[in-house]
């Protein structure tokens, strides 16, 4: 399968001098589901920036389907990776939730006609076109969650990237979220607390620590290994104390 994000040694310094990154490489494969793991501060959220360039490497390089992420190509990245924000409320602004979801193809110049189409697809894709006309301020937090997606999806990118997806979502909601994270045929890296759902959702777990890449490979085998999460502050996720071994 070809690698619709690589990144090789990549190394991110924020202006205040705190090294986030440590030439870090990685690449999700076309289709894939890849979560992101690790402690607070461990460079999840700064590594999830750099693949759809909102922050731009200081050393090293990340490609996008194969193109380098530089100021030149940042439309092709914004294109290529749709970025899910942990607060859905960054991403929801508009009146209602209809015009939220269609903000994305509108400015994008497209026909009035495919902007419709996507705004409905999208909506219909989770659950929420029985919502459309709503402010997105009286949703729940797994409605503005499901929204926000869609206002991503619109844009048919081929990788979706999500920073804390399950965050502050109540049990419904996040087993709704589960279904619709199954569900995509995208590429999907995921950084998150939640183990669980990396065990149900994702096949590749990369752990973080202090900016670097640690450890990466199959959810189950890493996940399992006790003694390496909490050497770097993770705990083996109950969802697999209670499985049988085979």
């Amino acid at each position: 399968m070809p690698s619709v994000i690589e990144i090789k040694d990549a190394s991110y310094v924020y202006p205040d001098g705190t090294q986030a990154l440590h030439a870090v490489s990685l690449c999700v494969e076309a289709g894939e589901a890849v979560a992101l793991v690790g402690a607070n501060g461990a460079g999840k959220s700064t590594l999830l920036l750099h693949m759809n360039g909102t922050l731009l490497a200081t050393q090293g390089e990340v490609r996008v389907a194969g193109v380098e992420v530089s100021r030149l190509t940042l439309s092709h990245a914004r294109r290529t990776v749709g970025m899910v924000f942990q607060d859905p409320d960054d991403q929801l602004f508009m009146p209602t939730v209809e015009e939220d979801v269609a903000f994305g193809p509108r400015h994008a110049g497209m026909a009035q006609d495919d902007v419709e189409r996507r705004t409905h697809e999208a909506l219909a894709r989770v659950g929420m076109s029985h919502l459309r006309m709503r402010p997105p301020y009286r949703l729940s937090a797994g409605e503005k969650r499901a929204v926000a997606i869609a206002t991503v999806l619109a844009m048919a990118p081929g990788v979706l990237v999500m920073d804390e997806p399950s965050s502050n979502l109540d049990p419904r909601g996040r087993r709704r979220l589960i279904a619709q994270l199954r569900s995509f045929e995208h590429a999907r890296v995921i950084a998150t607390h939640d183990l669980e759902l990396v065990v149900e959702v994702c096949t590749r777990v990369i752990v973080l620590d202090g900016g670097r890449v640690v450890a990466q490979g199959p959810v189950r085998e890493l996940l399992n290994d006790e003694a390496r999460m909490l050497a770097h502050g993770l705990e083996r996720p109950h969802i697999l104390r209670h499985q049988h071994p085979h």
